[in-house]
């Protein structure tokens, strides 16, 4: 079935207000506290980071999960509340009692997520000052809430979709930096008010989540804070086919992560890479991921260089098994090595050329099977390497 893409995010299906408001915890004064409800009971599954190093609000939440009901989560930016020991896993918890007390709901039915700096304690008097106010904020302009969990992201976030049936999922999500994902993605929360058993919900959202944020990255770095939430309340009364909701979530998760690509820090080019002739997916994924997080490969992206020795190069890295001596590369639409054998400099000229747009496809055939896999990156730019070296919010 067609879903049709339509404006809004986590507030597009009914039942589901949000807010976003300036708290006092970026030295900027943008906004940094957020808050996404539901108005009745709603089913909840999640996936978090699998880094060793995990933040405080990903214990509590994931914690939280295990009874697969909820109704609301809170986040802040300007801060990730990672790294802070003790005190920040009583942070997290005074969170949800705090976003519990304002909201009239079980402090269990609130999760919450943080991001920013690792290693800082929250304010945590302005953090609950914060939660009272974006309580009394609640509406459905959900583009507040988008603006309110970003960090170095230059644009809010936000996808959304409706089933002819009359069901909706909608999304929002933010990310430009720290990017490689691993289970979820930097911070992302969808709705729907499709009926939707949880245990489905469970497993679809990891098989998305594989097939969307887990194919992007920008810089190789899986972050401490990587959450993905998704809320169902059964307000539409409908409850769709599996497969039907399942299509509908992957195409909100896409969206959101090509657009975390689009946004990425300082980049210039959004790549796709695409491995093909790979003995299988998991082979595939492994020789694209080398491809893609290769720092020469992206440093040669943003010099509009059609250096396909660092591609072949990555891909003997990778451990992928392959045809070595009869690798075929093509960028940007142009074959630079087929089976082992180079094009010649014409072909870079002409790849080089091609390498001007904004988008472009680097393709390798490993020439050892019929599997596949894209995985969706970016240059690596002097934007980049400044803006992390002077990291502040």
């Amino acid at each position: 079935m067609t879903h049709v893409p339509i404006t809004g995010g986590v507030c597009a299906p009914q039942g589901f207000l949000a807010s976003g408001i300036s708290a006092g915890l970026k030295r900027t004064g943008n906004p940094d506290l957020a808050l996404v409800v539901s108005i009745s009971p709603a089913t909840v599954a999640g996936v978090f980071t699998r880094n060793n190093v995990c933040a405080a609000p990903v214990k509590v939440s994931r914690a939280r999960l295990e009874a697969g009901t909820g109704r609301a989560v809170v986040i802040n930016s300007g801060g990730a509340n990672a790294c802070t020991g003790a005190q920040g896993l009583s942070d997290a918890e005074e969170m949800t009692r705090s976003a519990g007390a304002a909201l009239g709901i079980p402090a269990a039915d609130v999760l919450v997520c943080s991001t920013g700096l690792i290693g800082v304690h929250l304010p945590m008097d302005k953090v609950k000052a914060g939660i009272e106010t974006a309580a009394s904020s609640l509406g459905v302009d959900d583009e507040l809430a988008a603006r309110a969990i970003m960090t170095t992201d230059t644009v809010p976030k936000l996808a959304a979709v409706a089933s002819p049936d009359g069901w909706r999922v909608g999304g929002i999500a933010k990310g430009a930096g720290m990017i490689s994902p691993n289970m979820g993605t930097m911070l992302a929360v969808v709705t729907t008010d499709a009926g939707v058993d949880r245990d489905f919900l469970q497993a679809a959202l990891g098989r998305v989540a594989d097939r969307t944020f887990n194919s992007i990255t920008i810089d190789g770095d899986t972050s401490t804070n990587d959450t993905l939430l998704v809320f169902a309340n059964g307000a539409s009364g409908i409850t769709p086919s599996p497969d039907d909701f399942e299509a509908a979530l992957l195409a909100v998760c896409d969206s959101l992560s090509r657009q975390m690509v689009a946004d990425g820090e300082g980049v210039t080019k959004f790549v796709t890479v695409r491995v093909t002739g790979a003995a299988d997916h998991a082979g595939a994924v492994t020789a694209a991921r080398a491809i893609a997080e290769s720092t020469l490969v992206k440093t040669a992206l943003f010099g509009e260089d059609a250096n396909w020795g660092r591609v072949a190069s990555a891909v003997g890295n990778s451990g992928a098994l392959a045809r070595f001596d009869g690798l075929t590369i093509s960028i940007a639409g142009v074959a630079v090595l087929t089976e082992g054998t180079p094009e010649g400099a014409h072909a870079i000229d002409a790849a080089r050329a091609a390498m001007a747009a904004n988008e472009i496809t680097i393709e390798c055939d490993l020439g050892v099977g019929d599997a596949r896999a894209d995985i969706l990156t970016s240059d690596l730019t002097p934007d980049y390497v400044n803006l992390n070296a002077e990291y502040e919010l």
